[in-house]
């Protein structure tokens, strides 16, 4: 995931970049890309530009290419790779890159060219692979694994596809999706009148169409004719398309001689027809929308997917089909045959088979025509350019936070986006804000910032008692304490605010007044010496105390005697409360519950534990397996808490929960270095951009605040402080993570 300068995709003007193949070069990823640009371009409208960079063979092709390339690139050419990268760079409205993979359309040893643009662009990259082998060279697993593990999200075209991918690049967990081939939407309609117009009357019309290489199988259908034709002496088999031109340059149309030969000798003359050109897309939709029966004859059992099949399925023809990869996920019984890779004579039976039952042919081409219907070309571009807005981060914007502040502290709660100063303040809440203002005065000095900074030290300043203790709301009026300190437990809140101190502490870019100020509360707390009972206190404490360790030496034996105490009761309650499958510190998963797990980490890696780190690890991977689907992160529903052996409660979602997510497995990526984990933030935080259960998001570009959760049916629409900061401590995580 990579920070760029631009709101949502949809929200702004902006440009989508396409690096592929592009006609008017005849080439199947060609058309795909074309396909799925014109039909993002309708769905984004005019805000937002896709351009092209077109992958040319070399240096003196001469391709009339559309106005949507902007850019023209040698294939072979690291350079013109490197310079492509650096142009989009520089480029803050580009938005990002999707770019279509096939091998052979980039140079180098197995494509490895295109490495030379991944490895130097800073831009989201979406990458489809449309070849998934399962048993790829040693050089083709190199360079798909560096691809898989540069893009930010990988696209695949079948399950089967995406099964292979997880197995063999470890780092494609969390960020591989399966988004089928496109299909253009056609209206469904009986063979009759198109072949009228073809002049095929009177003819059951086979079909194949495609580039024609010897992959392509033809052969085997010519062999499997004679024996339909005894019976259906009507049948006439149409070959459509030219010659790969690959093809064409290494062997001209030695191929397509050889075909005609075997028509000749199988004595096939009045039933196979070629056509050798290549098809607009309304010539072609006519050809199939005459066919009776599609034939898919690639001899490739690895092939990931064919846009031809696709095409065939989605102009509502029943189809018979070789055993690859993407047949065996789309072709069932009830819209064709599959048949084994070239067999003749399986060819035969299937073809009569389907030959032999007119009614029931014509239920298949309906099945065909309704199975497709998700796989049109619309539905597919909003897919994937869902999937391109979750890795765009949006810029950090403060707008809200501010709006939120007075000069007192932040506000508890907002109607919408307007503060309920009804409520007050809490010291929870200016904690949050605190640690993430200090966070982001790291990243760019602000006097907006510094004086929000110091309100809510301020803040927690006039929280803090005498004793070193806190209180925790504050009401608005004569901001004084609320009859809430008394009536609920607030250790959590208190420790909370502790964890926000020790930020300022190490904050080497503040004034030391400031630091000071922030060492004297912090110092004041810890001396009180206060008996913490809650599981999450200790794990704020061990927090805040690790944090704080390099800069108070002289209390660094205190501080970390307390680390091993909490951390010791945190291992305590795991063991007390795990079973063969729960491996957990308490019998429910509740609220931010990464928050536990993380706490083990870090107090395993300040006192060189591996006990304390394994057993971190060994629980953030259980609560992993409980709010992570492949696709999307699910957190534990705040209506009622998932208990062990009871049904897992899903609503209502809230913020807090997936930030303290994000910050427990950054923690776990920096200290193990898996990019499993750093996976999985990028996938968590895509929560907030909808990708969620609602596929709502939760992020308002307008205000930069954040909603308050996800109902079961809707998106609770106010923006509280808990939400805006949880938002916002995520949004500078990821951008750093990156």
């Amino acid at each position: 995931m990579h920070k760029l300068y631009n709101r949502s995709i949809k929200k702004s003007k902006s440009t989508i970049v396409f690096l592929s193949t592009y006609p008017p070069r005849e080439c199947g990823i060609a058309t795909f890309t074309h396909d799925l640009l014109k039909a993002s371009q309708n769905f984004l409208g005019p805000d937002v530009a896709c351009k092209v960079a077109a992958l040319n063979r070399s240096p003196l092709d001469t391709y009339k290419y559309p106005p949507e390339v902007e850019w023209k690139i040698n294939q072979n050419s690291a350079k013109d790779h490197e310079d492509l990268a650096e142009i989009i760079n520089d480029d803050v409205n580009i938005s990002g890159v999707i770019i279509q993979h096939e091998y052979g359309i980039f140079g180098g040893q197995d494509g490895d060219v295109l490495l030379t643009f991944m490895q130097k662009c800073t831009k989201p990259m979406l990458v489809t692979l449309h070849t998934v082998l399962p048993e790829p060279s040693e050089k083709m697993k190199e360079v798909t694994n560096s691809i898989v593990s540069l893009a930010d999200t990988v696209v695949v075209l079948t399950d089967g596809s995406k099964k292979i991918v997880k197995t063999l690049y470890p780092d494609s967990s969390g960020k591989v999706f399966t988004i089928p081939h496109g299909i253009h939407h056609v209206t469904f309609s009986l063979a009759k009148s198109y072949k009228a117009k073809l002049r095929l009357d009177n003819h059951i019309v086979l079909s194949t169409f495609g580039l024609l290489s010897r992959g392509k199988g033809i052969e085997y259908v010519l062999r499997a004719l004679p024996n339909v034709i005894k019976k259906y002496p009507s049948v006439i088999y149409l070959i459509l398309g030219e010659t790969h031109p690959v093809i064409q340059r290494e062997e001209g149309e030695k191929y397509r001689t050889e075909l005609a030969q075997h028509i000749t000798e199988l004595g096939l003359e009045n039933h196979v027809r070629f056509y050798d050109q290549y098809f607009s897309l309304p010539d072609l939709f006519e050809f199939l929308k005459a066919t009776d029966i599609y034939i898919a004859t690639s001899t490739n059992p690895n092939q990931a997917v064919s846009g031809t099949l696709s095409y065939a399925l989605g102009t509502g023809r029943a189809v018979i089909s070789t055993e690859f990869a993407q047949a065996k996920e789309i072709v069932t019984l009830d819209n064709g045959r599959l048949i084994p890779i070239k067999d003749s004579d399986a060819i035969t039976r299937a073809m009569i088979d389907l030959l032999g039952d007119e009614k029931r042919l014509m239920q298949m081409h309906k099945n065909a025509y309704r199975k497709t219907r998700p796989m049109v070309w619309e539905t597919v571009a909003k897919k994937y350019l869902s999937l391109l807005e979750r890795i765009v981060i949006p810029p950090i914007k403060t707008d809200h936070l501010a709006k939120m502040t007075d000069d007192f502290g932040l506000f508890q709660f907002a109607t919408h986006a307007v503060p309920n100063k009804k409520f007050g303040y809490t010291l929870d809440d200016n904690a949050r804000a605190m640690i993430v203002t200090s966070w982001l005065l790291k990243i760019s000095r602000s006097k907006k910032l510094e004086k929000l900074l110091k309100i809510y030290l301020a803040f927690i300043d006039k929280c803090q008692l005498q004793d070193g203790s806190f209180i925790n709301y504050i009401n608005f009026k004569n901001k004084s304490s609320t009859s809430q300190n008394n009536d609920e437990d607030i250790q959590d809140c208190q420790m909370r605010a502790v964890w926000a101190l020790s930020e300022i502490i190490r904050h080497d870019t503040l004034s030391e007044k400031v630091r000071e100020e922030a060492k004297r509360m912090f110092l004041l707390n810890f001396n009180l010496h206060a008996p913490l009972i809650h599981l999450r206190a200790k794990a704020f404490a061990i927090k805040a105390y690790a944090l704080a360790v390099p800069f108070l030496s002289e209390h660094d034996l205190e501080l970390k005697a307390k680390i091993q105490e909490y951390a010791d009761f945190l291992l305590k309650a795991l063991d007390e409360n795990s079973l063969k499958s729960w491996r957990w510190f308490e019998q429910d998963l509740n609220y931010n519950n990464a928050l536990l797990p993380e706490s083990l980490l870090i107090a395993g890696k300040i006192l060189n534990n591996d006990e304390f780190t394994r057993q971190g690890l060994a629980s953030l991977e259980f609560l992993i397996s409980k709010t992570f689907s492949d696709e999307m992160y699910m957190p534990i529903g705040h209506s009622n808490w998932y208990k062990n052996r009871k049904e897992r409660s899903n609503f209502d979602q809230q913020p807090e929960d997936p930030a303290s997510m994000i910050i427990a497995l950054t923690t776990a990526y920096y200290y193990t270095g898996h990019k499993h984990y750093k996976n999985l933030a990028n996938t968590c935080f895509s929560w907030f951009l909808g990708n969620n259960s609602l596929k709502m998001p939760l992020y308002d570009p307008q205000t930069g605040g954040c909603y308050d959760g996800l109902h079961p049916d809707r998106v609770n629409q106010n923006q509280g402080a808990e939400s805006l900061v949880s938002y916002l401590m995520s949004n500078v995580i990821i951008c750093e993570l990156t």
